[in-house]
């Protein structure tokens, strides 16, 4: 198992400036440590209340929420759970039983994440503070493995992963001044195969496993394919990888079922999951599943600097998660409120002359998994309709659809236009808000999409 985690502080914060919210002084402190251990993306804007991901710290249940492809809002009862457990931590008498009490903590959710996923015979859960922290980490084994032989990863475009995947996936540091930095002792690079075409159509299964496979056969060294079972937008690629390559999953969006990370694992190939995607908890809780054959490995990397470490931030992120993950887990009839949810929001979108609906996921099963829970949609531009806004041109109409109360997934680019994105989370399902919020949701969109706004043109 990793170490003992590093405790934060109990004062001083993520939050930029001052408490974005009226707090109680007693509880100031459980607020900065809720959003501390993570990078730069978790910092509050003391104007506007909220992280870059337009989140609060706090629950705002006056908010339609269908961001979980981006980040949502901490639920009110994991807000209360996470600082009863801040409290568990924070009661003790020394440090050393603080430390002690935070990873009995930290096991209790790696136990709870190997139980929901099947895994617990398969493989480790070591707690990461961000996906892209989790993946970097992967990357990282996977390099120290055999470091001695140059790595090139081979990744879904960065447009339907993140930003900072890229960095990642060629073990470099990804966030802050240091960004770029290599951390491996090997030359790592990174190439990228585009999923979709320029006009946002997803290119076909049979094509994209056959730009992995030539850019597999093209590496000199260690080719490692990072198979992303849940795209920005929901797309799953490669569906088949060479033979001779190795393979990091990135289900970071957590879109995925405890089968298909069983069988990824079975495989010896680590997984790298969430909690903030479709489970909704608060940004920044993220898990590596690594396959016991690996462990040793993992073990002697995460000696380290920068190795295998968590913070108290991380662990209460996750538990205000486990609620979620352990109510969807228990809960019947998903895949049929999915099915029914998604074509409320087909509907919808179809009912706005404005919005045209992008393809996402093609997959069948029985399975929620098997379905779309991620809608991505284009905007036509008020002054031009025979164009589509560009990512940039839709930053305004989403900060728009935030101050209206609604928050829906972070623009992303799709070739030559943009999309915004729809997505359905567990708790979504679970509650059955989506009835009522899509009814909010598709009109506040209604309105914003037919208001001009300024933007750049292509």
């Amino acid at each position: 198992m990793p170490g003992a985690l590093t405790l934060a502080p109990r004062t001083g914060a993520a939050v930029s400036g001052r408490l974005p919210v009226a707090v109680p002084i007693h509880r100031a402190g459980f607020l900065a440590a809720l959003l501390s251990g993570g990078d730069t993306r978790l910092a509050v804007d003391p104007l506007s209340g909220n992280n870059k991901y337009s989140c609060p710290p706090v629950p705002a249940p006056d908010l339609v929420s269908f961001a979980s492809c981006t980040a949502s809002p901490v639920s009110q009862c994991g807000f209360e759970a996470a600082a009863q457990c801040y409290d568990t931590v924070g009661g003790a008498a020394s440090w050393q039983r603080r430390s002690a009490r935070l990873e009995e903590c930290q096991r209790g959710i790696q136990e709870a994440l190997l139980r929901h996923y099947g895994a617990a015979g398969l493989a480790e859960a070591i707690l990461r503070p961000s996906g892209t922290d989790a993946l970097l980490a992967a990357a990282l084994l996977v390099a120290a493995e055999r470091p001695d032989i140059p790595l090139t990863a081979i990744i879904p475009a960065a447009a339907e992963t993140g930003t900072g995947v890229p960095l990642a996936a060629a073990c470099r540091q990804f966030d802050g001044p240091a960004a770029g930095t290599l951390l491996a002792g090997c030359p790592a690079t990174v190439l990228e195969i585009p999923l979709r075409s320029d006009d946002g159509v997803p290119l076909g299964e049979d094509a994209v496993n056959s730009a992995f496979a030539a850019a597999a056969r093209s590496v000199r060294g260690r080719a490692v394919i990072c198979l992303t079972h849940g795209s920005k937008t929901g797309l799953v690629a490669p569906t088949s990888v060479p033979a001779h390559a190795d393979v990091i999953v990135d289900a970071c969006q957590a879109r995925i079922g405890p089968d298909a990370v069983a069988a990824y694992l079975r495989r010896g190939w680590p997984v790298v999951l969430t909690a903030s995607k479709f489970f909704g908890g608060p940004a920044f809780a993220a898990a590596l599943l690594l396959p016991r054959a690996r462990v040793a490995a993992f073990r002697d990397w995460r000696m380290a600097p920068g190795g295998g470490t968590g913070t108290l931030g991380t662990v209460l992120r996750w538990t205000a998660a486990l609620g979620a993950i352990e109510a969807f887990g228990r809960a019947d009839g998903m895949a049929d409120a999915l099915l029914a949810c998604g074509a409320a929001v087909s509907r919808g979108l179809g009912s706005i002359p404005s919005l045209e609906q992008v393809g996402g996921l093609r997959r069948g099963g029985q399975g929620w998994d098997g379905l779309p829970s991620i809608f991505t949609f284009g905007v036509r531009d008020p002054a031009d309709r025979k164009r589509l806004l560009t990512m940039a041109g839709l930053q305004p109409l989403h900060r728009r659809l935030v101050r209206d109360g609604v928050l829906l997934g972070q623009p992303v680019s799709l070739g030559r236009f943009g999309g915004l994105r729809l997505a359905i989370g567990a708790r979504n399902l679970l509650d059955g808000s989506w009835v009522c919020g899509l009814d909010r949701a598709f009109g506040a969109l209604a309105e914003a999409a037919a208001t001009p706004v300024r933007c750049p043109r292509t």
